[in-house]
């Protein structure tokens, strides 16, 4: 358990619900009876039910050879009010008042969200969302480009996918016959790799594809220039 709220009496977490150590509250109310016997018997008489009012602990003890086991209970910040009001003295009254603190910061805490928090709350979650899709596709862009032994050599479509250029197959084509062409003229080697549509298909290094590729849209976007003046 890990401590949350050192205020009077230790508030702690287990398994996601606040709780209270039955060995710390028996020494605050500063009973005389034995630990053991003092929280058996309370939870017999009171009708706690465990995993619900309390969880049992087992910790080994480093005592004599090999040690020993004995047995802790975190209770319930509601068992342990019950426990504090039933003690009968100055400490147990405390206890249950300073329990009753919590119980209500818990509830301030936890209270439902206004409709601009519900909303703002949506907000983030969703720019989160996108942040992390975001990180997932360029991954998958990358997988899905870098099928090769050579880490710098890429299909026309891979290399389209990682840069999030759109190209049909006729264009790909073009692109594919302009790499070969360059990569003839200066010498350079290219790569193929098994493809389920084609059999095969050719890699290129990323330099060529980064020049073919700019070749392309500078024409497009002369293309476009012209036929914007012409019409």
């Amino acid at each position: 358990m890990e401590t949350k709220n050192h205020e009077l009496i230790p508030i702690s977490e287990h398994n996601g619900r606040k709780s209270v150590s039955a060995r710390m509250l028996h020494a605050f109310l500063e009973s005389k009876k034995d630990f053991s016997d003092w929280i058996k018997h309370r939870i017999q008489k009171y009708g706690l039910v465990e995993n619900q009012d309390y969880v049992s602990l087992p910790q080994k003890v480093e005592r004599g050879i090999g040690g020993t086991i004995r047995i802790e209970y975190a209770l319930s910040i509601s068992a342990a009010k019950e426990l504090a009001m039933v003690e009968g003295n100055a400490k147990g009254k405390q206890a249950r008042q300073y329990f009753i603190a919590c119980e209500q910061k818990l509830k301030e805490v936890s209270k439902p969200l206004s409709p601009a928090e519900q909303l703002l709350q949506q907000a983030q979650l969703m720019v989160e969302q996108e942040r992390r899709i975001e990180h997932v596709e360029s991954k998958l862009h990358v997988l899905e480009a870098r099928i090769s032994t050579r880490p710098n050599y890429f299909t026309i479509v891979g290399y389209a996918t990682l840069h999030r250029i759109s190209v049909n197959l006729k264009q790909a084509s073009i692109l594919g016959r302009r790499a070969s062409e360059l990569c003839k003229a200066r010498d350079i080697e290219t790569d193929r790799i098994p493809d389920p549509r084609f059999g095969e298909v050719r890699m290129y290094p990323a330099d060529v594809l980064d020049e073919v590729f700019e070749q392309s849209l500078t024409v497009k976007r002369s293309v476009a220039k012209l036929i914007t003046h012409n019409s």
